[in-house]
Order: structure tokens, then sequence, then C-alpha cells
């Protein structure tokens, strides 16, 4: 079967004779290297499992669809599969961002039906290859949203065979905004739009919500246990992903018109309304929370491949478990074993029991037995059964554990899965930075200034979602677009990585302290602290004349240039010259007094040579600022030889109602030869 939706078809039939090309090389992921090509209308990254491509054309621009590519590589039936429905050019599934209320598509405008109701935000970033990722950015008001994918490791199967989807809000304006995200996967399994999803000891085959007090870890999907086509997983809960509030699987047609909310009835199938075709999808929501004035909140989830361990018999068996376990952040040591059993007899299974045997160095939790029964199984239909396992080894350990399963009229069948105990991640975090800034021409160097972070997992298993944040003390703010919050994303054993903040005064001197605060979703926060001493600028106003001697007849020019003049309104001063030795021609207006909205009041005052004396040079700004730059340019012409002092005097600098601005005042000399 085609998976066609309204208003698609014929796009799905043109999809028969695409073919994709123009592969480039990519940098490697772990033992995957991942390429990054551009297919046409979209961009893809891809390796010898999966491929993860995004919608590069003018309609949907940015959504997003995952295929396989050989897959599981025992498993030749996988191979070039559609995941998440997006062939030839995806548009069906898409990410709502919530704002203060108001339901946002991220990504560009489209005319089709997923989304098209919702509003839309501004193109920050259009999306383009960067690294191993596929990255794009919009604007929503004050929040800025970038869109990361990427491919990583299954957390079953232990393969770089699953795209990881990040989504990072921030908010660049002054006052908190409440911000959620949903995130909506347009799920399928090759030609399988209708396979159960399997949730702990469900199958999900209508409409059904999990909160986050029953969140799975994962879930998986297959058509068939003894000859599965794809099997395909999302993860919900653990340290890799941001568990979401909760989890919605229901039918395509109600997310699609639903840009936040569905039209969710427990109970029903899959069929969108008014067809007679399974059609599944999935919502990932995390509800509205305040984000602060220039802060970050980081959404990770993962879906590709799913690994079950299978042993094919009348009593098929398949088992799945984390490939590796870990001690997480506020959380034992635990993790799920589920096994799913098919009848692939042609007669009834009767009175069908699993039991799981475990290795010394894992038990199972409190209160769960090993030997569960799963009841009759009709010719062809799966059942499934969870267990709550934990290991009791510190230190790092591969341990294999088995399922068994037997009826009263079948022969028992056994599988067997390996686990990887690893000893916990552990963050740590060293500052590089100057001392303090430096000062040359009265102006801080370097500018901005970069405060480096060096983080190092010492530890035995991968830090995920990792975190660092900048809290900086009263002197010291961030350079403009500077983000508070930096997310290097997982962080691996033995690995160190670089985060670099840029920072500037805020206009006090002194030694302020400043936090570089470390977290991550599987360790405990840490922190280091630094200092950084921001020196005393001079405010002055000086005459700049040229270094080298003119000669008699030359026209040069004199800048008046004010350094560091703190809430400046107006400035006013005469300049005084030798009439004998030079003569003023003009007097120009400085940029100081150039304003965003235009001219500031200016007035070039009155050139007397007889006298030496330019009187009554004034600017005015429209508010008070900081002032740093040429209040006034004063053309000369080189009179006769001899040497000129150029001073300024009854010079009157003032702030807002009339207030002494403080400020030194330096005259120069000016050289004339024959």
């Amino acid at each position: 079967m085609i998976h066609v939706r309204p208003g698609r078809r014929a796009v799905a039939l043109v999809l028969l004779g695409v073919v994709a090309a123009c592969a480039w090389g990519f940098p490697a992921q772990g033992p995957a290297a991942a390429q990054a090509a551009p297919t046409g209308s979209n961009l893809e990254i891809r390796n010898q499992y999966i491929r993860v491509f995004v919608n590069a054309t003018g309609d949907a621009t940015a959504r997003f669809a995952v295929d396989s590519t050989g897959g599981d590589p025992l498993n030749l039936a996988d191979d070039d599969k559609p995941l998440v429905y997006g062939r030839p050019t995806p548009w069906t599934s898409y990410t709502t961002v919530r704002v203060d209320g108001t339901d946002y598509v991220f990504g560009g405008r489209t005319e089709r039906r997923a989304g098209k109701d919702g509003s839309y935000g501004m193109e920050v970033l259009g999306p383009h290859l960067a690294g191993g990722s596929i990255v794009a950015a919009w604007r929503f008001g004050e929040i800025e949203v970038s869109q990361v994918l990427s491919i990583v490791r299954s957390t079953t199967t232990g393969l770089f065979d699953t795209a990881k989807i990040t989504y990072v809000v921030t908010n660049h304006g002054s006052s908190p905004h409440d911000v959620g995200l949903r995130i909506m996967l347009d799920t399928m399994l090759g030609a399988n739009d209708g396979a159960p999803f399997r949730v702990k000891e469900r199958a999900v085959v209508s409409d059904t919500v999990f909160g986050s007090r029953e969140m799975p870890r994962f879930w998986q999907a297959f058509d068939s246990l003894s000859s599965p086509s794809v099997t395909s997983q999302g993860t919900l809960a653990g340290p890799e992903v941001t568990a979401p509030d909760r989890v919605l699987f229901t039918n395509w047609g109600s997310l699609a018109d639903g840009v936040w909310g569905a039209d969710f009835s427990p109970g029903r199938d899959f069929t969108r309304a008014g067809e007679y075709e399974l059609d599944s999808a999935i919502a990932l929501y995390w509800d509205p929370v305040p984000v602060a004035p220039g802060d970050s909140r980081e959404y990770t989830t993962l879906y590709g491949m799913g690994g079950i361990s299978i042993a094919p018999g009348v009593l098929s068996i398949g088992v799945t478990s984390p490939a590796e376990v870990t001690t997480g952040k506020d959380r034992p040591a635990t993790f799920p074993v589920v096994a799913y059993v098919e009848n692939s007899g042609p007669t009834v299974a009767l009175g069908v029991h699993a039991t799981i045997e475990l290795p010394a160095g894992l038990a199972l939790v409190p209160g769960e037995k090993a030997s569960r029964a799963l009841g009759d199984l009709q010719p062809g239909e799966t059942g499934q059964v969870a267990w709550e396992v934990a290991p009791e080894v510190r230190d790092q350990a591969e341990l294999e554990y088995a399922v068994v399963v037997e009826a009263e009229n079948a022969e028992r069948n056994r599988v067997r899965r390996a686990v990887r105990v690893l000893a916990p991640p552990s963050l740590r975090v060293q500052i590089q930075a100057p001392s303090g800034f430096g000062v040359r021409d009265d102006r801080f160097d370097p500018y901005p200034l970069g405060v480096k972070a060096l983080i190092e997992n010492a530890g035995g298993a991968p830090a995920y979602g990792v975190r660092a944040g900048l809290a900086l003390g009263q002197g010291i703010q961030l350079a403009e677009r500077e983000k508070a919050s930096k997310f290097p994303g997982t962080v691996g054993p033995g690995e160190t990585c670089e985060v670099l903040w840029q920072v500037v005064p805020s206009g006090e001197a002194g030694d302020f302290d400043y936090v570089v605060r470390l977290s991550s979703r599987s360790t405990d926060d840490t922190f280091a602290t630094g200092r950084l001493r921001v020196p005393e600028l001079s405010s002055r106003v000086l005459v700049t004349a040229p270094g080298a001697p003119c000669r008699v007849g030359e026209f040069f020019a004199v800048d008046i240039i004010a350094r560091n003049l703190m809430n400046l309104r107006e400035a006013r001063f005469d300049v005084r010259f030798d009439p004998s030795v030079l003569e003023a021609v003009f007097v120009s207006r400085g940029t100081a007094f150039v304003e965003e909205a235009g001219m500031s009041y200016w007035r070039e005052g009155v050139i007397d040579n007889s006298q030496g004396l330019v009187k009554g040079v004034m600017g005015r700004l429209g508010k008070a600022r900081d002032v740093t730059g040429v209040l006034a340019t004063i053309s000369f012409r080189a009179k006769a030889p001899g040497v000129s002092r150029v001073v300024l005097e009854d010079v009157s600098l003032a702030g807002d109602s009339g207030a002494a601005v403080p400020g030194s005042v330096e005259g120069a000399s000016v050289t004339v030869k024959e």
C-alpha cells in the first residue's frame, strides 16, 4: 500500500521515479560515518543505517522525515523504508511552538493540510548543513527557536541508526515568556501505516495518551515478530532525552488539523475521519513554562530503528532493552525489559507464559515476578510483557539475561540479550579566561572578552543533555546576541569540549565574580567560579592634530574627540588657536551627533580668524547616552611657519537636567613649515 494523504496522491506516485543523488563528504560520527547531501529539494544526512532529510523548498520549509538506508544489518527486508512519512519532500510532520498562548508552526508556511491554519514566524536561518547536523532557526516575536537534527546511537541497538531531534528555545526579550512545544511525527513502517505501537505491556491500536507519571521509556512498532520488515522506536524518557509532559497516539488527520490540541477520542482506532485506511501518528507535548530574558531551554527526543533480539519458532520471541545502562541523576539505575511473544503456529497456543532469567549482577525490582502469564494466543497474535530490572554491580560489566517462553501445547523457546552496565558520567569544568579587560586608547581591549569553559567527562558513561550556563556579576554583561546558556549536547566518556561566551563591561569599574554552572540529564550540577577586573576608563575631550608638520598653504583637519563621556546630553566649547600660524576655514558636525533617528541639534559656531577663535560650537543629543566619538571637525589652512596650540576653552559637558558630566580636556600642537 502506498501511504497517501488527501491532496498528495500525485506526489506519492512521483516518488516511484525519484532517485537521490549528489552525496558528499561529512564528518564521522562514531563508527558510522554520516554523509551530508543536497537531494533535489531536500537536505539530508545519512549513514549505512538511516537518513534524515529536510525540506529546503519554499513550502513547509524545515520540516523533516526519516528513512532507513541499510537499517538492521541482519535484516535485508528493512532497507530503504520510511520511518517518518516524507517522500519525496517532507511536509506531513511538523512542530508547534506555543508562545504566550499563540500557536506557531516552526518553519515556512504551507498551503497543505498539516499545520496550514497555524501562525508562522520569521526565518532567522534556513535549513543548512552544520558539521554532522542539519540546523534551522525561526523567530516568533522575542522567542527564537533552533531545530537541530543529527544521527546518534539507538538506546537499544547500540548503532548509529537513530535521529536526534532537538529544539533550543531562547528568549531575546526583556521580559519572561511562556513557551511550550509539540512535536508531531507522521510515523510509518515501510508500507505499513497501521502497525500497533508497542508500549510497556500494551499494544496501542487506538487513541491513547500517556502522562508524565506513566511515561514509558520507549515505544516500538513492527509489523511481524517472526519476519519483521521494519522495527521503529521512539525514546520518551531517560537521560538521553527531555521527557515530554505527555505523548498522544492518534490518527494523522487529527494532529494535522489541530496545531496544538487534537480531535482525541479514547478507544477510536487510527482511521482518519471519513476515510477507511489506518493512518497513525504521535505527538509529544512539553507544556508551556516561563523562559526568562536571555535564558534558553532545550528539548530533545529520539526516533529511529528499534533493537529486538529475536528467536523464531512456533512461539516466536523477541526481547528488547537498553543496550547500555548507567546510574542517572535523581533516579535509581533500573531499566525495562520488554518481551514480545508471537504465535507463529497454525493453532491456538494455550497457557502461554514468559519467564526472565537474570545472571548475578542483575535483579528484578521489588514487586516484580520472574514468570508472567500471557494467556492463550491465537495464530498470528502477539502478546507482550515487561519487567523492571536493576543492576547490582558498581563497576563496568557486560551481563546477559534470557527470557524463556512456553505453552501447554508448544515447545519452549529462549532468547538471550546482553546489556552493558556503565560507571556513571562525571563532569568537570575548568575556566580559561583573562584576569580582566585591558585598556588601549581609552577603550577596553579585548572587547568583547572571551570566557571559555573546558568541559570534561571523566566518568564511564555519556553525559546527556549537557547545559553550560554563565551567571555574571554586576559589572559584566553578555555581549550583544550572546546567550547565557549553551548546549554542548552529549559528552562521551573521556571526551572534552569547549564552550565560549563573549562578555563586555556594564558600566562599573572593579573586580566582578562570575559562575559557570554545568548540568545534564544524567549528572549532578557542578560549577566553577572566576573573577574579571574592569578598569576605570578615562573620560576626556581631546584635540587630535596631524602627527607630521604641515606646509604653508596646506589644508588639514583637527578632530575634537570625546572618550567615554557618560550620559552626555550636550557639549559646548570654543576652539582657540594662533591666528598668525593657522587660519580656520570651516567647522563640521561630528559623528557623535548623528543618531539613529536622524541628525541631532548642531551649531557650528562662529569663526573669528582675527582673534584665533571658533566660538560657540555646540551639539545636543535627543537623549543622554554614553559617548565615544568625534564631536566636531575643524578645517584649517597652514598660514605661516611656526607652532600653534589648538586648545578648547569654555567647555561645558552636560547630562540630563544640566548635570555636569566629568571629563578632562586636552589640547594639541600643530607645526607649520615652509
